[in-house]
């Protein structure tokens, strides 16, 4: 806007000097500068001009409308005898001191060179001034104006963007709380979005895909049910093998041996007693069928008297073997435990040396106390097991080396320890055997969590 108000002042300006110098060319030859001096009064009158100054041919002031006692006179200033010199119209802008005030003011300055029709001598120079503040005025109400158009249109953007932002985020409100619900469980919540746009869709898409988790979720849990019937069964076939084998042992003393009453009696106690540890396995599965869970019988201990039970157990369990059995057992210490599941647990691992020893070696079995727990250490002196194997031993389903099981064993083992508060740890180098290390906590340092009402999953 300022260059198109400058190129229009501009033009108005030469055609005024043009059409002066035109009118005044005469007056100029013949020196008649009272004439002139009187029609520049006239046409800063007309035209509204700031100032208008004629010099002459030979550079004196011939009129100026601004201070009379400078007609005929030479100018003094360097700057204003080269604007005597230009052969071309001159356009600026400067700041010129105002006559009715200190003040200055900026102008438009036109230099026009007055040359006679049917000659090229330079008759006059006409100077003619035209006020800037006229431009500045309109510029500054401009700005005014954009600012004020401006403020609108950000008063009505700000407006916009609020009540978009609204329908926009009032939506994405109700599908994050929707999908906070479904992170919790709650599946059977609704998002209700009536905005007509795609967030509309988005809504029921979240919904069929929360109807479709629901489903499948359903599924699953049936199948999870299915599966944890399948592995109830599995874990007892597992269990089950080791007291029929007890039993076969025991069976096959008395009948191929001619016992002493003491050890007839004996064999027959644990020919009963094994009979019913299986009778205790399916009472879990008829328990878990009814959806219950089964209870950790809890019971004092003597922890040298139990292990020793143990250890006969598995004494039966390498007959007809070369595997020489050794124990130790030094930890004159008391425990609260489930005999039946803990001595699970241990035969378990005996179990495993025995398949790893292949019929000859030594497994040893020792007790002690470490830190304020019982400690049970069933070692072999076996190939060992591979690394990549011990990070996935006691993983249900996970077998390695056997010839049957399916896999449940060492996962059923460390689960009974946990159930007891405690923990297990292997420790295996190939050529070096094996030890599988049980940590109980002594009789007054469980948490009181366990006891005889204590409830896991068997």
């Amino acid at each position: 806007m300022r260059e198109v108000v400058e190129e229009e002042t501009r033009k108005r300006g030469v055609a005024i000097a043009q059409l002066f110098g035109a009118t005044n060319l005469n007056h100029t030859k013949v020196n008649n500068f009272h004439a002139v001096q009187q029609n520049a009064q006239m046409a800063k009158a007309e035209n509204q001009l700031a100032y208008v100054i004629v010099y002459s041919k030979d550079g004196r002031i011939g009129a100026h409308t601004e201070d009379n006692s400078l007609l005929l006179e030479i100018p003094k200033e360097l700057e204003t005898r080269k604007l005597l010199t230009l052969d071309r119209v001159l356009f600026r802008e400067m700041v010129v001191p105002s006559r009715d005030s200190a003040q200055s003011e900026r102008v438009f300055d036109i230099v026009l060179p007055v040359y006679a029709p049917e000659s090229t001598v330079r008759w006059a120079t006409v100077r003619v001034g035209i006020s800037a503040e006229n431009m500045h005025r309109h510029l500054r109400q401009t700005r005014i104006h954009l600012l004020q158009i401006g403020l609108v249109c950000l008063a009505l953007g700000i407006l916009g963007s609020a009540l978009l932002a609204g329908k926009i985020t009032t939506p994405l409100v109700k599908l994050k709380e929707g999908s906070l619900r479904a992170a919790t469980g709650d599946l059977s919540s609704r998002i209700s979005v009536k905005s007509g746009d795609e967030l509309e869709a988005l809504a029921e898409n979240f919904n069929f895909m929360m109807d479709q988790i629901r489903k499948h979720q359903e599924e699953r849990v049936r199948s999870e049910k299915l599966a944890a019937v399948g592995y109830m069964v599995n874990t007892i076939v597992h269990d089950c093998r080791t007291p029929i084998t007890v039993i076969k042992g025991f069976a096959s003393l008395l009948k191929e041996f001619e016992l002493s009453p003491d050890k007839t009696q004996e064999s027959l106690y644990f020919i009963n007693f094994e009979v019913e540890r299986m009778e205790r396995m399916l009472d879990e599965i008829l328990q878990f069928a009814a959806q219950k869970k089964t209870s950790l019988a809890m019971t004092d201990a003597h922890l040298d008297d139990f292990v020793g039970e143990c250890c006969t157990e598995i004494e039966v369990l390498l007959k007809h073997t070369q595997i020489q059995f050794l124990s130790q057992l030094n930890a004159k210490a008391t425990v609260r435990i489930d005999p039946d599941k803990l001595r699970r647990a241990i035969l378990n691992i005996a179990a495993n040396a025995r398949e790893a020893l292949k019929g000859s070696g030594e497994i040893r079995v020792a007790t002690g106390q470490k830190d304020g727990c019982a400690v049970i250490k069933v070692s072999d002196s076996g190939p060992g097991i591979p690394a990549e194997v011990q990070r996935k031993i006691f993983d249900p389903f996970f077998t390695h080396g056997k010839s049957m099981g399916f896999g449940l064993g060492m996962s059923i083992t460390r689960k009974i320890v946990e159930d007891h508060q405690g923990s297990i740890h292997l420790h295996s180098q190939a050529g070096q055997g094996t030890t599988f290390t049980i940590q109980i906590p002594l009789r007054g340092t469980q948490g009181s969590g366990h006891g005889t009402s204590s409830e896991s999953k068997a």
